[in-house]
C-alpha cells in the first residue's frame, strides 16, 4: 500500500452500509417524481389534448421512468469506472476492483431491460391518455406504438440494454467493456431525444444539448456510486480513483451546466421561471448541479489533506454526491413527465416542428456564412479537436521534437470544415434540401476524413502524451495503444470491412426507407453525420493512414482499393439523378408546403445526385497524391537502408569469401 493512500482512507466501514445509501437515494428519487406528478395533476394531459388516465397510471409511469433512468445511469457509470478508473491486469482484463463495477452493471442492466420492456406499452398508453389495461382490452398496443415515438424509443433502449446485459455476463477484457460502455451511452439517449428537447422551436439545438446533458448526468450518477462503494470496500488504488473521479466530475458538471443553460433558454420562458412547476424544477436542477460541483471540489481538497479523519469525510462527501446525482436524475424525470413551460407561450409554425427554425430565404453564400445553428455534438468535437491537437503540437515543439506543419494544417482544416458543415448555414439548409444534404454527406464521407487521417492524430497522442511508466496505472497513451491494436479495430479497418461499410451503407441508406425515418429528426441527421464520418475515416485510414494499427495492404493494393470504390459513387450519383421518385418524399413534401422557395423536389434531387457524382473525384486526386508521396518516401527509406547495409557489410563479405577460397586452397594442397 502506498504511503499516500493513508491520506484518504482508514479502517473502512462494512460494505453492507452502502445499501442504505442506495435505498435512501432511490426512495428520495421516487418521492420527488411522485410529488412532481401530484403537483402537475392532469395538466400535462390537458396541454397535450389527451384524456387523463388517472393518478395511479401517471405515478406508475413516472416510477418506471425513474427506475429505468437510475438503472441506466448505474450501468453506464459502473462500466466507465471499470474501464477508466481502476487499472486492468497486465493482460488488459479487469481485476477484482473493475469486476466489482462489472457486477453492478450486470445487475443494473437487467433491471434496465425489464423496465424498458414494461415502458413500451405503458408509454404508448400514456401518450394516448389511456390505462394499460384499457389499451390491451382494445387491442390498440401496436397501433399506438406505430403512431407515437416514445414507445419506439423504449424498444431501442430494451434492445441495447439486452446487449449490455448479455455482454456484462461474459466480457472481462478492457476493449469489450469499453464497447459495452458505448452501447450504454447510446441507450440512455432515446427517451430524452423524443421528449421536450426534441419538440417545437429550436429543437435542433435542444437535441444536441440534451445528448451531452444526458450522457454527462448519467455518468456522474453511476461513477459516483461506483467510487463511493469502492472507497468503502477496498484499499486499492484509492488515491488514483479519487483523483480521476474529481477530474471526471468537474468536467461533467461543467458540461452539464452549460447544456442546462441552453435547454433552459429553449424550454423555459423567463416569465415562467419562478411561477411554473416546470421552471421551478429547472431551478432545482441548477441548484443541485451547483451543489454537486461544490462538494466535488471539497473532496478534491480533502484528498490532498493529511489531516486526521480525512478518509471518513471523503467517504461521506462521496455519499452526498451520489444522493445529489440521484436527486438530479429525479428532477429531470419529473420535468420529462410534463410539457415544457415554453409550449403554451411561443407560437409554433410547421417549420418549427419539422426543422426547429425558419428558412424564409433561398440558399446563398451569404446565408451559408451567416445562419449559424451550433451543433453541440460534432461542433463541440471539432473545437475540442483543434484545441487538443494544437496542445500536442506545441508540446512537441517546446520539447524539441519535430512534427510536420502540413499534418497540423490538414487536421485543423478538417476540423474547421467539420464545424462549418455541422453548425453554419450549410448545415441548416442541409436539413431542408436534399441537394445540400448530399453535399454535406460528401463532405463527411469524402473530404473531411481525408484531412483528419492526414493529420495522424493517434501518432501525435502517442508522442505528446507521456507514458504512465512501469508499475503505474495506464493512462491516455496506454488506452490509445490498446484500442488501436484491438481485435475490434483490426476488423473494422480491414480492407474488406472498410470498403463494405464505405460503399454498402451508401446504397443501403438512400435506397431504403431508413433515410425517410432519419431525416425527420435532428438526432437522425447527427447519427448520419457520425456514420458518414466514421466510415470515411476507416476507409481512408486503410489507404493513406500513417497512425499505428493493424497491418495495412502494400501500396499497390491500397491504390487498387482506392480505384475500386470510384465507380460505386459514380453509379450512385447517376442512379439518384435518374430517379423519378423523391427520396424522403413525405418529409420534403411537408416542407415544400411551408417554404415557398422550395418548388421542384425532383430537380433538387437531380442536383444532389450530380453533386454525389462530381464531388467524388476531387478528394480522390488528393488521396492519390498523398499515397504516391508516401510510397515514394518508403522507397527512398528502403534505398537508404540498402545502401547503408552495403557500405557496412559488403567489404566484410568479400573478405570472408576470399578467406574461404584461401582455406579451400590450403586444404586441397
Amino acid at each position: 500500500m502506498n504511503k499516500s493512500d493513508h491520506t484518504v482512507h482508514d479502517r473502512a466501514p462494512k460494505p453492507t452500509a452502502t445499501v442504505q445509501y442506495l435505498l435512501f437515494a432511490g426512495a428520495l428519487a421516487c418521492l420527488l417524481v411522485v410529488t412532481a406528478g401530484m403537483f402537475a395533476g392532469g395538466e400535462p394531459y390537458a396541454a397535450a389534448g389527451t384524456p387523463d388516465p388517472g393518478r395511479a397510471a401517471t405515478l406508475a409511469y413516472g416510477f418506471l421512468r425513474m427506475v429505468a433512468a437510475l438503472a441506466g445511469s448505474l450501468t453506464l457509470g459502473s462500466l466507465c469506472f471499470a474501464v477508466f478508473f481502476v487499472p486492468p491486469t497486465s493482460t488488459w482484463r479487469v481485476d477484482s476492483d473493475g469486476y466489482a463495477g462489472v457486477l453492478v452493471a450486470e445487475r443494473a442492466s437487467a433491471i434496465w431491460l425489464v423496465a424498458a420492456i414494461a415502458l413500451v406499452p405503458i408509454s404508448a398508453a400514456d401518450s394516448a391518455g389511456m390505462t394499460v389495461r384499457e389499451v390491451f382490452r382494445r387491442g390498440a398496443v401496436w397501433a399506438l406504438i406505430e403512431a407515437t415515438e416514445k414507445p419506439k424509443a423504449w424498444i431501442v433502449v430494451a434492445v441495447l440494454a439486452a446487449i449490455v446485459t448479455v455482454g456484462t455476463r461474459t466480457a472481462l477484457s478492457w476493449n469489450s467493456l469499453l464497447g459495452l460502455a458505448g452501447f450504454s451511452a447510446i441507450a440512455v439517449l432515446p427517451p430524452m431525444l423524443v421528449g421536450n428537447a426534441g419538440e417545437g422551436p429550436n429543437h435542433d439545438l435542444g437535441n444536441g444539448a440534451v445528448i451531452v446533458f444526458t450522457i454527462t448526468v448519467s455518468v456522474m450518477t453511476g461513477v459516483s456510486w461506483s467510487v463511493f462503494t469502492h472507497v468503502r470496500r477496498r484499499d486499492n488504488h484509492i488515491v488514483l480513483v479519487i483523483r480521476r473521479y474529481c477530474i471526471a466530475l468537474t468536467l461533467a458538471v461543467g458540461a452539464s451546466a452549460a447544456m442546462a443553460v441552453v435547454l433552459g433558454w429553449i424550454l423555459i420562458p423567463g416569465s415562467l421561471l419562478f411561477t411554473s412547476l416546470y421552471g421551478q424544477l429547472g431551478l432545482a436542477c441548477a441548484l443541485i448541479l451547483a451543489a454537486i460541483g461544490a462538494v466535488v471540489q471539497w473532496i478534491s481538497r480533502r484528498s490532498r489533506s493529511r489531516a486526521a479523519g480525512s478518509a471518513a469525510q471523503i467517504r461521506q462527501g462521496l455519499g452526498v454526491v451520489f444522493v445529489l446525482t440521484v436527486a438530479l436524475s429525479a428532477v429531470i424525470v419529473a420535468m420529462e413527465l410534463q410539457p415544457a413551460a415554453a409550449v403554451g407561450t411561443r407560437p409554433f409554425t410547421a417549420t418549427d416542428v419539422l426543422l426547429g427554425f425558419n428558412l424564409p430565404d433561398p440558399p446563398s453564400l451569404a446565408r451559408f456564412l451567416t445562419l449559424w445553428r451550433f451543433d453541440f455534438v460534432l461542433g463541440t468535437a471539432s473545437i475540442l479537436g483543434i484545441g487538443l491537437y494544437l496542445w500536442g503540437f506545441v508540446r512537441l515543439r517546446r520539447r524539441g521534437d519535430e512534427w510536420s506543419s502540413w499534418r497540423a494544417a490538414a487536421w485543423v482544416a478538417g476540423c474547421v470544415m467539420l464545424l462549418l458543415t455541422t453548425s453554419s448555414g450549410f448545415a441548416a439548409y442541409g436539413y431542408a434540401m436534399f441537394s445540400v444534404h448530399m453535399a454535406t454527406h460528401m463532405a463527411f464521407n469524402m473530404f473531411i476524413p481525408v484531412l483528419l487521417v492526414l493529420g495522424a492524430p493517434v501518432t501525435l497522442v502517442l508522442r505528446a502524451v507521456p507514458a504512465a511508466g512501469r508499475n503505474n496505472a495506464p493512462g491516455v497513451r496506454e488506452w490509445t495503444l490498446t484500442l488501436m491494436h484491438s481485435r475490434f479495430t483490426r476488423i473494422l479497418s480491414s480492407p474488406g470491412v472498410a470498403v463494405g461499410l464505405f460503399v454498402v451503407s451508401l446504397y443501403g441508406l438512400y435506397f431504403s426507407s431508413l433515410v425517410d425515418q432519419l431525416i425527420r429528426f435532428h438526432w437522425g441527421h447527427v447519427l448520419m453525420n457520425i456514420h458518414f464520418l466514421v466510415t470515411g475515416y476507416l476507409f481512408y485510414w486503410a489507404v493513406i493512414g500513417i497512425d499505428p494499427g493493424p497491418k495495412k495492404l502494400p501500396y499497390l493494393g491500397r491504390l487498387g482499393m482506392l480505384f475500386a470504390i470510384m465507380p460505386f459513387h459514380a453509379f450512385f450519383g447517376i442512379a439518384v439523378m435518374s430517379m423519378n421518385a423523391v427520396i424522403g418524399n413525405d418529409f420534403y413534401s411537408h416542407l415544400k408546403i411551408e417554404i415557398p422557395w422550395i418548388t421542384d423536389l425532383v430537380r433538387d434531387q437531380w442536383v444532389g445526385g450530380a453533386i454525389a457524382w462530381g464531388s467524388s473525384e476531387v478528394p480522390i486526386l488528393l488521396v492519390v497524391g498523398a499515397l504516391l508521396s508516401q510510397w515514394s518516401k518508403q522507397d527512398r527509406r528502403t534505398a537508404k537502408r540498402t545502401d547503408r547495409h552495403s557500405d557496412e557489410y559488403d567489404d566484410s563479405d568479400l573478405d570472408a569469401y576470399n578467406a574461404m577460397l584461401t582455406k579451400l586452397s590450403e586444404n586441397h594442397r
